[in-house]
């Protein structure tokens, strides 16, 4: 959530060409990220109430392997991990290594790695995961980067797991409409083409099955969960 212009396309881990969504901001920010993302927050809730959101609506049992996509400073990443327990594995992807070093000297469990890679080109075998959370990630992708991501996404999810992706919501009382004015001086474009396009229908034009969605952070947000 913070502004600025994205970087020119490039490849990904694995070679492909990607979007070239990410901003450089998010790496010289990584050391204020934790303080802006909870006085932001305030606005809607508190933090922890929306990051325990999506650990309810992921389900993370004991044992299982999860992957948060563009994990940031490792805050949600530390609650997945606790919950899949020290036999599962939780794994943090970010583009941003100042992101991921902030991560490593905050979470310290066993079961947690944290890796530099593009949510577009996720260096990881097929089926490798039983569920992918992102949260405040996807609103940072051009259209192309979603459904790359979504695509990579679905490949690396085990059949019958999950993707849990926790984004802004298009608003629609006057409330969000004040918080997204404030909201959109830090914001690019990418934000209202995902609105435009909606996210709800691209999760599922990406070949998720049972997709729903729910109302989180006091409007502000939505927490999308399909299965493979």
């Amino acid at each position: 959530m913070t502004g600025g212009q994205t970087t020119a396309p490039g490849p990904g881990a694995g070679g492909r060409s990607t979007s070239g969504y990410y901003r450089d901001e998010f790496g010289r920010l990584a050391s204020l990220y934790d303080f802006g993302i909870r006085n932001a927050f305030r606005w809607a809730g508190g933090e922890i109430g929306f990051r325990c959101g999506i650990v309810e609506a992921a389900d993370v049992r004991a044992g299982h392997h999860v992957l948060d996509v563009a994990c940031g400073t490792g805050t949600l990443l530390a609650l997945l991990a606790a919950c899949a327990g020290p036999d599962g594995r939780a794994v943090g992807i970010d583009m941003s290594e100042q992101m991921l070093e902030m991560g490593r000297k905050k979470v310290k469990l066993a079961q947690v790695e944290f890796i530099r890679a593009n949510a577009e080109d996720l260096p990881f075998e097929d089926a490798s995961f039983d569920r992918i959370t992102a949260s405040l990630a996807i609103h940072e992708m051009n259209r192309p980067g979603r459904l790359n991501a979504l695509a990579e996404t679905g490949r690396v999810l085990k059949p019958g797991g999950l993707v849990v992706l926790a984004d802004m919501r298009r608003p629609d009382t006057w409330t969000t409409r004040l918080g997204m004015k404030f909201i959109r001086l830090v914001e690019t474009d990418t934000l209202t083409d995902m609105w435009s396009d909606g996210l709800y229908h691209e999760v599922r034009e990406a070949g998720f099955k049972d997709v729903t969605r729910h109302i989180a952070g006091r409007g502000f947000f939505e927490i999308i969960v399909g299965m493979k």
